[in-house]
């Protein structure tokens, strides 16, 4: 099992309703590849957790990093991991408002001190996790 962390700026203008019609397609094509995870969106950035095969997950991100509909895409995790932390979702996804995005993404920034650099990932995921339970989550 493996997974990737990362981050972006969506370029141009993403409605909400888009994107959650953006998800359906994701959501079938992440199921096909026994990918999982979730994607937080604010006002035009992204958080999202990729979790699967080592193989199925850097082809995504690979894709993700050469889609035009991204920019400033910054990789936060990548690494084994002993288990799914999202197996139940092909792509949950909620919506932060700003200032709980900002929180979040300043604790995930990997050039946080804080942050050790070989438990980056679980420590991410461990705050995405909490951040979804009081989060308003689409599943």
């Amino acid at each position: 099992m493996h997974h990737i962390v990362y981050s972006s700026q969506v370029v141009g203008e993403l409605s909400e309703s888009l994107l959650r019609e953006m998800l359906l397609k994701f959501r079938e094509k992440n199921h096909q590849a026994d990918i999982t995870g979730i994607l937080l969106y604010c006002d035009g950035q992204v958080l999202q957790v990729l979790e699967g095969e080592r193989t199925a997950v850097e082809q995504l991100y690979g894709r993700i990093e050469r889609d035009r509909r991204h920019r400033d895409v910054v990789k936060l995790a990548d690494g084994p991991v002993s288990w799914r932390e999202f197996p139940e979702w092909s792509m949950a996804f909620a919506v932060a408002s700003p200032a709980a995005f900002a929180a979040l993404s300043g604790y995930c920034d990997p050039n946080n001190p804080w942050l050790p650099r070989n438990q980056a990932g679980l420590l991410i995921r461990e705050l995405i996790r909490e951040f979804i339970q009081q989060a308003r989550l689409t599943v």
